[in-house]
């Protein structure tokens, strides 16, 4: 019953709620009116099914748009990073130093809109390190899809449908193509993609902003069927942002390179995703057997399974596990000053009383720079994960320190990188340090 009162709630929201923005919603009830006529009155909008005045147009970071008037957009663009890695290992095991280099990301995206300016669609294609760890991706490696959705939007009112970034912490949030450091913090919590239904209302345009996401629970391009998932069904990911932006629209992109004004962003997340049924080595169970799959949203069930470990837990042969996760986050920026702060901490526990206990946890986040006007940027980041919050945890941090220096000829389009991260581990009975020198170059069109 109450799967079906969330698709009922679900299938109302599309075409009930952007009703209540329509002037026009009288209208799409009288006699004689076509289909075709109903469905442009009850949203508000003009389906157009053919264009006309078709242009062709190119901006840098926007790609090469094809316009057809209200009909029809196409946007499609690109981006290259490439990275070259030195780092240097110390610790109780190894020491010595290497060298990486290649090709971090490689995007093509499709953007735009279709039959309204309303109705919005976008498809982005990744290759992650040479084929590797893709984001979206499969774990095989190779070209993956990374963003594929479409959705409409009407007032203050918007509705996503697809695979698309979960809405939690603020840096997931920020492009990777929008970054002041070569990368983003090492240790974070990393949510990445789910398949899912996001809402957003904006009662205020540009300062206030509400975001509901309901996702499968799968993560993005996973190849199991949730029909076999007869053994693990209750699974789904429940995500909750709420942001304000006092001052006007703040995007999400890192620094400030147009020295303007003051501009504020303060947000807070909540993301539940609960009765995962896991085994000894919190794998997710994908069907009514003995078989289990980590899926795209490995990264979380490894931070969880290490809190766990670090807190002295260990999990029955099968568990129902709880995971929860809380972040809040600041940013402000004025005259080419960018500061950024987010928290974040993680949390998991048995939900059938099988004793396994409960551990969390923590990350935080500073992050600070100066753009000059000629485009040279100098920043500071300072991040901490405390692997495990538990009990009977000892002293299990990783410490990142991070100083970037950043050339921005076009703005984040083009821009060469550097940086030195400290990566320092302090654990009981181990201690380890990473030096890590990295160089990138971005062209983005």
């Amino acid at each position: 019953m109450r799967n079906l009162a969330i698709i009922c709630l679900l299938f109302a929201s599309l075409f009930v709620a952007p009703a209540a923005f329509s002037k026009e919603v009288a209208s799409a009830n009288m006699d004689g009116d076509s289909a075709y006529d109903k469905f442009g009155s009850t949203f508000g909008t003009d389906i157009n099914t053919k264009g006309k005045d078709f242009k062709v147009s190119w901006k840098a970071g926007k790609g090469l748009t094809f316009k057809s008037g209200d009909a029809f957009k196409l946007s499609i663009g690109t981006r290259i990073q490439a990275r070259m890695d030195r780092f240097e290992k110390s610790d109780d095991t190894q020491d010595g130093t290497g060298y990486e280099y290649g090709t971090r990301r490689f995007q093509i995206a499709l953007k735009g809109y279709a039959y309204s300016p309303s109705i919005f669609y976008k498809y982005v294609f990744n290759s992650d390190k040479n084929g590797e760890e893709i984001a979206g991706g499969t774990k095989e490696g190779g070209l993956g899809i990374e963003d594929a959705f479409f959705g409409y939007k009407k007032g203050m009112f918007k509705i996503t449908l697809g695979q698309m970034k979960v809405p939690f912490d603020s840096e997931e949030q920020t492009s990777s193509s929008s970054l002041e450091f070569v990368d983003r913090s090492a240790k974070r919590h990393i949510w990445e993609r789910d398949h899912g239904i996001k809402i957003d209302l904006t009662p205020v345009k540009d300062q206030v902003q509400f975001t509901y996401f309901f996702g499968s629970g799968t993560g993005g391009n996973n190849t199991e069927s949730f029909f076999k998932q007869s053994g693990n069904t209750d699974d789904h990911l429940h995500a909750y942002r709420a942001q304000i932006t006092p001052f006007g629209k703040y995007k999400f992109k890192q620094g400030d390179l147009k020295g303007g004004d003051l501009k504020v962003r303060a947000g807070v997340a909540y993301v539940h995703w609960n009765n995962l049924s896991v085994n000894a080595d919190y794998e997710i169970r994908n069907d009514a057997g003995n078989d289990f799959v980590k899926g795209k949203l490995d990264d979380i069930l490894d931070k969880i399974e290490l809190a766990m470990e670090n807190a002295g837990m260990t999990p029955a042969a099968t568990t129902d596990l709880d995971v929860t996760a809380l972040t809040y986050d600041f940013a402000a920026k004025m005259k080419g000053f960018a500061y950024e702060y987010n928290y974040s901490k993680l949390s998991g526990k048995d939900s059938d009383n099988s004793g396994v206990g409960k551990a969390s946890t923590d990350f935080y986040r500073h992050q600070l720079s100066y753009t000059l006007p000629s485009g040279l940027m100098f920043g500071y980041r300072y991040a901490v994960m405390d692997e495990s919050t538990g009990a009977n945890s000892g002293g299990d941090n990783h410490i990142e320190t991070t100083y970037g220096i950043s050339k921005y000829f076009a703005g984040h389009n083009l821009k060469i990188q550097a940086d030195y991260v400290e990566l320092v581990e302090e654990k009981a009975g181990k201690d380890a340090t990473d030096d890590i020198i990295r160089i990138q170059a971005q062209l983005k069109f």
